[in-house]
């Protein structure tokens, strides 16, 4: 997948996120803005080493490594899946097939284990 494809999703997900939480721009501005730009980089980083590797729990390990800075930052695990759910959803979109499949399945595997996780802790 080339840079300007994945720059294309970031900023359709960042879009989506201040969109549907306007909030956050009121509360952390145009620099949280650019934030949730690099974190959605990051994500697509590790999504692609991952991929790499084909090793799947690289990335789930790093998506439970994040949600614990988040969490212990104010922010909800709800928080970081509706994040990954909206670049499931850019990937659905995009064109190349076979990548965007296993991305997409990366992406399932670790907001599966996030949730079941969630779970058990407020259970």
């Amino acid at each position: 997948m080339n840079h300007a494809k994945i720059d294309v999703i970031i900023e359709e997900v960042t879009d989506g996120i201040y969109k549907d939480y306007p909030i956050l721009l009121e509360k952390y501005g145009e620099r949280g803005r650019q934030k949730c730009k690099e974190d959605n980089e990051h994500h697509i980083k590790y999504l692609q080493t991952a991929a790499a590797m084909d090793e799947e729990k690289y990335f789930v390990d790093y998506a439970h490594w994040l949600n614990g800075i988040l969490t212990s930052r104010g922010m909800k695990t709800e928080h970081l899946i509706d994040n990954f759910q909206r670049l499931k959803k850019a990937f659905e979109r995009s064109d190349d097939d076979k990548l965007s499949r296993v991305f997409i399945n990366m992406l399932e595997s670790a907001m599966d284990s996030l949730s079941t996780n969630a779970k058990t802790t407020t259970e």
